[in-house]
């Protein structure tokens, strides 16, 4: 079987940097024939597009990583989203995933891409600050107990880890295998560090936040954006003081800056950014 794969970059308007996701037409393809097209594919995700006959609702979306399916992707959705957008000459509409749930896409007049979900939850679980920080290579006091240190979830869960500076998450050297079994042992999908940019709080509008993703669990050791996590942390932000706007900076020690924004409304959270087509890929 030969199959066409479009190539995107996301959260980036620039084809050298940025998170990758490849979008394929779903063509009967069994759940094994889709893994080995998302390893064959190159990037770091692969959505398959199933494009609905239904007027209410434009496609339904599966996630694959090079090693098993996702639940849910942030970026592999902005993807889908901007190859429907060019397929279906639209520039707002519905798609699903998983067990039906409902997605809005929409494009902005600058071009970039936004969905919104659900307002998003906190797990009841506390994280140990020591094991957290020997997972992360660090040293515990680079942990700030003065921003959410939390599990949050839009749709897949993850381990929100504050740091004091940007400095002190760039000096992470992570243990792959003691993220992935505090993850296995949490049913948790991987870790988020983050730091405000300029200090332990930020009153400007939007707030930034530079963070590096972990996800081994699921064949990503480092993550050049992570759309899931920075909504979740975002909601969860949003909760605990007045900032409802968010730019997240990631994907610097993969040299793939990328640039998530984020959104909160009181009935759902919006995440955004620039996609770039870099062309087809034959797999």
């Amino acid at each position: 079987m030969t199959v066409n794969v479009d190539v995107f970059k996301v959260f980036t308007s620039s084809p050298d940097e940025g998170n990758s996701a490849g979008v394929i037409a779903y063509n009967g393809e069994t759940t094994e024939e889709m893994l080995d097209l998302a390893k064959c594919s190159g990037t770091s995700i692969t959505v398959f597009v199933h494009i609905s006959k239904d007027q209410a609702e434009a496609a339904s979306l599966r996630y694959f990583s090079h090693e098993k399916e996702l639940a849910f992707c942030g970026h592999g959705t902005l993807a889908a989203g901007a190859f429907l957008m060019n397929k279906l000459q639209k520039n707002a509409l519905q798609v699903t995933y998983g067990s039906a749930s409902r997605l809005e896409i929409s494009k902005s007049s600058d071009g970039s891409i936004y969905f919104r979900t659900q307002r998003g939850e906190t797990l009841e679980l506390i994280p140990d600050k020591n094991e957290v920080a020997s997972m992360l290579g660090v040293q515990p006091d680079y942990i700030s107990m003065e921003a959410p240190f939390c599990v949050g979830t839009i749709g897949s869960p993850k381990l929100m880890v504050p740091f004091r500076t940007p400095k002190e998450v760039d000096q992470i050297i992570r243990d792959d295998e003691k993220i992935k079994k505090w993850s296995e042992d949490h049913k948790v999908n991987g870790v988020y560090a983050y730091s405000f940019m300029g200090g332990e709080s930020e009153s400007s509008t939007p707030v930034q936040i530079y963070a590096r993703g972990f996800n081994p669990l699921f064949g990503i050791a480092e993550d050049a954006a992570t759309g899931v996590a920075a909504g979740a942390l975002g909601d969860i932000l949003a909760r605990t003081g007045s900032a409802a706007s968010f730019i997240f900076h990631q994907g610097k020690h993969v040299n793939a800056a990328s640039e998530i924004r984020i959104e909160i409304k009181p009935q759902y959270v919006e995440i955004g950014g620039q996609a770039v087509f870099l062309g087809p890929k034959r797999c």
